[in-house]
């Protein structure tokens, strides 16, 4: 996971950047009582796109179907042999189903 990443951000920023994401979402973690973000969800009410990567070993499987039943006026696209970097692997795909979705 850590390659496209570094390709992206550059070898020397991510990990600067990875760890202030993890300092953030701790601080938040710890701010909620560890709820990140649940109880915020029934408060979207913009039109929701959901992507996800089936066989993403980061993501608990549970969390798809919570997004989509707490989350209203939301659409699914699973990449069924998608990870958790589908934006890269698949970015044309990605990036297509993205914007069909804005313009809609």
């Amino acid at each position: 996971m850590r390659e496209p990443m570094e390709q992206v951000y550059g070898v020397d920023h991510f990990p600067k950047l990875w760890s202030a994401w993890v300092d953030g979402l701790l601080r938040i973690y710890h701010e909620r009582k560890g709820d990140i973000c649940s109880g915020k969800l029934k408060h979207i009410k913009a039109p929701t796109l959901v992507v996800h990567g089936a066989k993403d070993p980061m993501i608990i499987p549970d969390h798809v179907p919570y997004l989509l039943n707490n989350i209203k006026n939301t659409d699914l696209h699973v990449f069924p042999e998608g990870k958790h970097n589908i934006h890269l692997r698949y970015a044309k795909e990605f990036n297509a189903i993205v914007a069909k979705f804005i313009l809609e």
